[in-house]
């Protein structure tokens, strides 16, 4: 049996409902947790851990306490969560949702899924709700990711077919893999095309930094969740019980149920996955912004180098032939004067095209 319960009844309320709904004693923590609101819940961490009995009063195998963060809205990059926070024994379960203002999520349709259990067979309502809703977190957790991954696919392939701009778009980036973008030499794109992907790239730097600065909280709820699904699927006593209030040796998760939770697991692994993609991706990008803006200021700094040397020479022929000695060779010599302007044009136009060779200027 599954019942929700209203957080804003008194503390003391639910403590009393609550035990007599399980049948056994409750730690006061897990009733705090119950009745939390959304501000208690603003850093995510999922949780799962059985309590025994810690009163002592008793001689049963506890019941499993557990928070699970549900993603507010899967079509934007904005880590928010609700949270259901739950007790569970082989046949009863009392929950509470914790939802935001701004929810998008149907919870009507979100709770139906979750209260999917079968009562007339042998597996545990309490194991079937917990797997229920791992599996309903991690689809909307993996639907959020893909969304996010494909919105910085859109971005990275989109072409803007600006005149002034020409050939150039970040579809040249998308098309590459990763390492392919690592190993371009930026001194080897030219000028006009580095400028134009540096402007490109600095366009995607809000939408980057605003996906970036919620990666942390949604790896840690995907993490924390995969740590979870882990330890069920692979029979951990820690995260089980063995026994239910009736004294008969049955597991809250039975070997039926641990197969379906190996494929949660298996789902939450590929979460994880793309979310480690989504923040390779970002950091390439980052990377190739960063040599790319390298090479613009080594750039600037070789034209200026270059067109300091262009000048250098003629102005020492010019400062070296206006000294006022009396005895100099060069001013008695018939073609002097055409000497030294075939020295100044030499020299410049040599410099000129040894620069431009290089790609200095």
């Amino acid at each position: 049996m599954i019942t929700w319960i209203n957080p804003d009844h008194p503390e003391e309320e639910i403590n009393d409902w609550v035990q007599e709904e399980l049948g056994i004693p409750v730690h006061p923590a897990a009733i705090k947790h119950l009745k939390s609101s959304i501000n208690d819940k603003t850093i995510p961490f999922p949780r799962l851990e059985k309590h025994e009995d810690y009163s002592l009063l008793e001689n049963h195998e506890g019941y499993l306490f557990g928070i699970v963060y549900l993603p507010s809205n899967t079509t934007n990059p904005a880590a928010e969560f609700d949270v259901i926070v739950f007790l569970a024994t082989h046949n009863h379960v009392v929950a509470s949702i914790i939802t935001r203002k701004d929810t998008d999520l149907e919870w009507g349709e979100i709770k139906t899924r979750i209260e999917d259990v079968n009562t007339d067979d042998t597996t545990s309502d309490g194991g079937q709700f917990i797997l229920n809703l791992f599996s309903e977190t991690v689809r909307l957790l993996l639907d959020d990711a893909k969304n996010i991954k494909k919105g910085i696919d859109d971005l990275l392939k989109s072409k803007e077919n600006t005149p002034s701009e020409g050939y150039a778009s970040l579809k040249e980036l998308g098309q590459l893999s990763l390492p392919e973008l690592l190993l371009e030499n930026p001194k080897e794109i030219s000028k006009k095309r580095r400028a134009i992907l540096l402007n490109k790239l600095n366009k995607l730097a809000t939408p980057f930094s605003i996906v970036t600065g919620e990666m942390n909280q949604m790896m840690r709820v995907a993490v924390e969740t995969e740590s979870i699904l882990r330890r069920l699927s692979t029979d951990d006593d820690a995260l089980d019980l063995k026994e239910d209030r009736d004294g008969n040796q049955i597991e809250l998760f039975s070997k039926d149920l641990e197969i379906y939770m190996a494929d949660t697991w298996e789902s939450c692994r590929i979460l994880v996955a793309t979310l480690e993609e989504i923040k390779s991706q970002i950091s390439t990008v980052d990377k190739l912004t960063t040599h790319l803006s390298d090479e613009e200021n080594a750039a600037a700094g070789r034209f200026t180098g270059a067109i300091a040397s262009i000048m250098l020479l003629p102005t020492f022929i010019v400062g070296l032939y206006g000294q006022n000695f009396v005895s100099m060779p060069e001013t008695d010599w018939a073609h002097g004067y055409l000497f030294s302007w075939g020295a100044i044009v030499f020299l410049t136009v040599a410099q000129i095209l040894y620069f431009r060779h290089k790609k200095w200027i």
